[in-house]
């Protein structure tokens, strides 16, 4: 049981003895052994539970104690006799205390307070972390027998005998706490939970177990950290939070989702996507606001995920939001504003550096100095631009300071019988483009009802609303145009052709021209969830869980003749393009669940599931050009007078699935679980349309083990642990198993008067033996916390092979094609896949003193992939490569890099060597690739370069990546740093990718006779051009301070006054420093990839908590 749950218990309740402890009589047999031990006796034949602080019980002192059928009380009378702690019965609540403590839980304040003539009235409350009062806590006056106990609402009064008093707040389960009065009259006290990190409850799989009980790999974020981003995705908040998990933002964006990678690459095609679970029903992590979650455990290793069998494939994510609890209603309002901007960007070559640049190039292809503006290719129009001294940054013209906002109420309450929550949100992005920005709405609320002990019920209703407009990225054109003209009029509309009298450079800030373009979408979601919770029995119960969505989307296009594509194209017809989605789904999952003892040391758990899935979807897609009026832009495609683009589309995808669950564990030592789930999926054929995903985990708790005692002052877990499981993956389109037939836009005529429709084949040939990927995973883990839990450690190595991974492959010419250009493809399965990794999270909490903590988390991650076997027959490396076969990539991501291998610049005094590669100074000098000739003589390398050269020059897995947090909080002040970085890998910047064009970034340095750099050869001539690929390969690593936040929370007094529980007011710098490893991504930031459209921007926001 959660400790806030016992609390909201003891709120509602007096101590008294209890029917069971007058009626339950015990038989024990226990000679000379731990006082630990006799606990553990007592609560594995019945069902009392001890709650008491570590620090006043010595667990090792030795007692005897052989009773047959006595009741509890004459037990610890006798256990307790002549020792300074006392006990209390609180139902099936075993309560231990000093006896100068002791005092009856949940009586008003006024027992055993002592009334002094004089001295100071202390007043305050009593909360635990999550600020929720604690009924019952005693204050003490240090040295002294003055003490009082909170009320009901966790509030106290004492009278004590000066500022220099020292009061001692203590509770069942917490860790106790020293204040000194000083000058405070009003004292606001939060306590810690003992041994929380190992009691701290986890979400798995269709349960919650604690996290000293853990036999996977699952790790947990809490609501505390998440918010600490100010993003509108929720996972991108996680990064660098969690080991194995790999987040990437590869875009600026409004409302751009990262990439999610959970301990790497396992398919070619397949979707690398984990499940999200949100409260047991899946769902999308992206219609939550960042503030309604509470928690997010992360389930890693297949032991964990085999329970959602084919679902589970990339791993788990479970959210839990934040739901109501009985007691006093409770409003939180979260709220933040700020600023996205100041991104990083190489800007073009301007002014006289544009114009040195340009001379450069000349005096380098012609071998003598330019003598005037139009020798180096400069128009008219551009040499009076620059005799005006019209010169232009066009990235600065492009990019603007956007704003970022999020607003949430969250309120909660109710009784025992009825429980009630809702949660209203905004959040607001706008990028750094004009008119890239998003508006997002979100609803939640829920309620559950208790009907007696047997029976409760429930729903949660959820409801999205999201509205975005974008635009098309230019700044890339900005290195390809003169850095010349006047961008705007004098009322600040976009000139549309900047240089005067040249109509032939085209403005790249042509779309924000009034009405020349639009990109906006927008979509909506509902969802319902029911559920049903029976207990036949005690710890026999029954849940089911219904989950319904409904979502629709439309998205449009709109670009008339001043839009910069039809400009730059010289086409004047308006275009427009319209699309709708809807998509409805429903899950219905059974859970049942059954939890006994067998003798004093066996506890044993069932689990068994049955899951139905059905979902559906079907759009409509319209495109045309030829519109009358502007003003109708997308609404209006019956005014489309050429209808270029039409068609529509449904798909459907069921499953079926049982899965089962055995838990046992012995003496809380030795833990084992075993799971099998059995998933039937429409999308495969008869024959293989099922596939079981069994899997079993072990745990060892070797500090429990009794030749450990002498460890037992330092060391308070030792955990070992070892999973094997099986999951798989179908994740394909829904009827790659069927075949199907498509029109032809051409007709067939066999001499008659009309002309017949021609079918042919789809382009995806069926495969009914088309089955699953299946990958099979080992993992082995450490968990260790010493000090008091002031460290803990928790580390995990594992492998996974994957086979029968699934490949669009192209069929032979001679089968056919779809088209002249296009040949058939048959999805197959065809390859095998090998992943490693070591993985470690440690959390320490450095400082723990009264008015200064100090707190660090840091995660690491190593991990390996590689494809190991493709069966395709006999095809050459060279047919391989073409097919993209390559782990971590499709055809068009670019995860490995096949390419020439730039290893400097051949400089002057080189001029005999490069002469052997057909170079010359100033070249690019490229590693080459050994050819051997007809009669097997190798040239080691020594020839012309050309197409042969290339080869694997890296790929984008990182060596390591990490995250680095320290939390400093002094008095009312808090302070948190996070850190994280990659180190290794690759990437292809497309931001390097400029050489030599018009105004290239000013960050590259070429080479010249005066600067003889080997970062990018000369500029001009056209050898460099068809090896210039290689200048955009790049080493990925960098370290980013991702997050610095400082908040201040308002002292008890003024909290007192006006009414609150709580107030914070804290202000982020986001993204502020970013610290890349090659030079040559100077003023880029390298988490994006090199990317030479939306670049990432930093952050500045204010923000406040608040609590009633």
């Amino acid at each position: 049981m959660k400790l806030t749950t016992l609390l909201l218990m003891l709120s509602l309740m007096r101590i008294q003895a209890s029917v069971y402890s007058q009626n339950t009589k015990l038989t024990l047999n226990i000679k000379n052994a731990p006082v630990e031990k006799l606990f553990n006796k007592v609560e594995s034949v019945s069902e009392y539970r001890f709650l008491f602080e570590s620090s006043i019980i010595d667990l090792n002192r030795k007692v005897t104690v052989n009773v047959k059928k006595k009741g509890i009380n004459e037990i610890l009378e006798e256990v307790f006799k002549g020792t300074d702690i006392s006990y209390s019965i609180n139902d099936r609540q075993i309560i231990l205390v000093k006896k100068k403590q002791q005092v009856h839980l949940l009586e008003k304040s006024t027992a055993q307070k002592v009334v002094m003539e004089q001295g100071i009235e202390i007043t305050g409350v009593v909360a635990d972390s999550k600020n929720m009062p604690i009924p019952g806590a005693n204050v003490i006056e240090k040295g002294t027998n003055n003490g009082v106990q909170t009320d009901l609402d966790g509030k106290f009064t004492i009278r004590v005998n000066g500022t220099n008093s020292v009061l001692v707040f203590s509770f069942i389960g917490f860790e106790n706490k020293e204040v000194t009065v000083g000058q405070s009259k009003s004292l606001n006290v939060i306590l810690n939970e003992q041994n929380s990190a190992l009691n701290e409850v986890v979400i798995v799989g269709y349960g919650a177990v604690k996290k000293k009980d853990l036999t996977g790999a699952v790790a947990t974020v809490k609501s505390t950290d998440i918010v600490l981003s100010p993003v509108l995705s929720p996972m991108e908040a996680l990064q660098g939070r969690v080991s194995g998990l790999d987040i990437q933002r590869g875009s600026g964006q409004a409302g751009t989702s990262p990439k999610v990678l959970l301990r790497g690459n396992r398919s070619l095609t397949a979707s690398q996507d984990p499940l999200y679970i949100i409260d047991g029903i899946p769902s999308s992590i992206d219609n939550l606001n960042p503030n309604d979650i509470e928690s997010i455990d992360v389930l890693k290793d297949a032991s964990s995920t085999a329970i959602y069998g084919s679902s589970g494939a990339n791993g788990v994510i479970i959210v839990t939001t934040k739901k109501a609890k009985a007691g006093k209603t409770q409003i939180d309002f979260n709220t933040y504003f700020g600023l996205n901007g100041f991104s990083s960007f190489p800007a073009p070559l301007t002014g006289d550096k544009w114009l040195n640049y340009k001379r450069d190039r000349f005096y380098l292809d012609n071998g003598y100095e330019a003598t005037s503006l139009t020798d180096l290719g400069l128009n008219a129009s551009a040499v009076a631009a620059i005799e005006k001294g019209q010169y232009v940054n066009w990235i600065d013209k492009t990019l603007q300071v956007g704003t970022q906002q999020n607003h949430n109420l969250f309120m909660r309450g109710g009784s025992e019988k009825v429980q009630g929550y809702f949660s209203l949100g905004y959040v607001g992005e706008e990028g750094i483009y004009q008119n890239d920005k998003v508006n997002s709405f979100n609803s939640r609320g829920g309620v559950d009802l208790k009907f007696s002990d047997k029976f409760k019920t429930g729903f949660q209703l959820i409801l999205n609303y999201r509205k975005n407009s974008t635009t098309n990225s230019r700044i890339n054109k900005a290195y390809s145009v003169y850095p010349l003209g006047v961008p705007f009029d004098e009322n600040g509309v976009v000139n549309l052709y900047p240089i005067e009298g040249d109509p032939n450079n085209i403005s790249i800030l042509a779309n924000n021209y009034p009405g020349a373009f639009a990109n906006e979408s927008l979509s909506y979601n509902v969802q319902f969830n029911p559920y049903l919770e029976f207990e036949f029995a005690k710890n026999f119960k029954l849940r089911s869980n219904l989950g319904t969505r409904f979502s629709a989307s439309r998205a449009g296009t709109f670009q008339n003749k001043n839009s910069y594509n039809l400009l730059a194209e010289g086409r004047t017809a308006s275009e427009a393009t319209y699309n709708n989605e809807l998509a409805y789904s429903y899950i219905w999952e059974n859970i049942l669940n059954y939890n006994f003892k067998l003798g004093k040391d066996h506890d044993f758990g069932l689990t068994g599931i049955t899951s139905w899935a059905d979902n559906r979807s079907e759009g409509a897609y319209l495109g045309g050009n030829g519109i009358d009026y502007d003003d109708f832009q997308f609404y209006n495609m019956g005014a489309v007078k050429n209808l270029t683009t039409r068609m529509n589309a449904y798909s459907q995808f069921n499953r079926m699935s049982f899965a089962g669950r055995f838990n046992y564990s012995f003496k809380g030592k030795y833990l084992f679980q075993l799971t099998n789930r059995w998933d039937g999926v429409s999308p495969l054929a008869e024959g293989n349309k099922w596939a079981s995903f069994p899997s079993a985990s072990l745990a060892w708790r070797i500090s429990d083990e009794s030749f450990m005692q002498g460890t037992s002052s330092w060391l308070n877990n030792l955990k070992l642990r070892l999973g094997y499981g099986v999951s798989g993956s179908a994740n394909i389109d829904p009827y790659s198993s069927l075949t199907r037939t498509a029109t032809k836009t051409s007709n067939l005529s066999l001499g008659g008067g009309t002309a017949l429709p021609m079918y042919v084949p789809t382009e995806h040939i069926s495969n009914p033996d088309l089955t699953w990927e299946r990958s099979t995973n080992t993992n082995l883990g450490l968990d260790v916390s010493v000090l008091q839990n002031r460290i803990d450690l928790v580390a995990e190595y594992y492998w996974t092979h994957t086979d029968g991974i699934l490949w669009d492959r192209r069929l032979p010419t001679s089968s056919g094609g779809y088209d002249a250009k296009t040949p058939y493809k048959k999805t197959s399965n065809i390859a095998t896949s090998e992943n490693r990794g070591f993985e470690l999270s440690i959390n320490t909490k450095n400082i723990d003193a009264e008015n200064f903590k100090w707190n660090t988390t840091f995660t690491y991650t190593h991990a390996q992939e590689k494809l190991t076997n493709i069966d395709l027959g006999n095809l050459t490396v060279n047919e391989l490569i073409s097919e993209g076969l390559f782990i971590g990539q499709t055809p068009a991501s670019g995860g490995v890099f096949y390419d020439y291998k730039k290893i400097g610049i051949w400089q002057l005094g080189q001029e005999t060597e490069a002469a052997l590669y057909g170079a010359k100074p100033g070249d690019i000098k490229l590693q080459t690739v050994p050819q051997v000739d007809a009669n097997g003589v190798s040239d080691n390398g020594v020839h012309v370069y050309s197409t042969k050269d290339r080869m694997i020059v890296g790929n984008n897995v990182p060596d390591y990546f990490f995250g680095f947090q320290n939390t400093f909080k002094y008095k009312n002040f808090d302070f948190t740093v996070f850190v994280n970085g990659r180190q290794g890998g690759m990437m292809r910047a497309q931001v390097l990718g400029y050489w030599n064009k018009e105004a290239q970034p000013e960050t590259y340095s070429y080479w010249t006779q005066d600067n003889p750099t080997n970062d990018f050869p000369r500029p001009g001539g056209s050898f460099n051009t068809q090896f210039q690929s290689a200048l955009e390969l790049v080493d990925a690593s960098y370290i980013k301070i991702k997050n610095i936040t400082l908040g201040y929370s308002m002292p008890e007094d003024f909290l007192k006054k006006t009414g609150l529980k709580n107030m914070r007011l804290y202000i982020t710098s986001y993204n502020p420093f970013v610290f890349s490893r090659s030079h040559l991504l100077k003023d880029v930031d390298p988490e994006s990839g090199g990317s030479d459209s939306f670049p990432l921007f930093k952050q500045v926001i204010f923000g406040l908590n608040l609590s009633l």
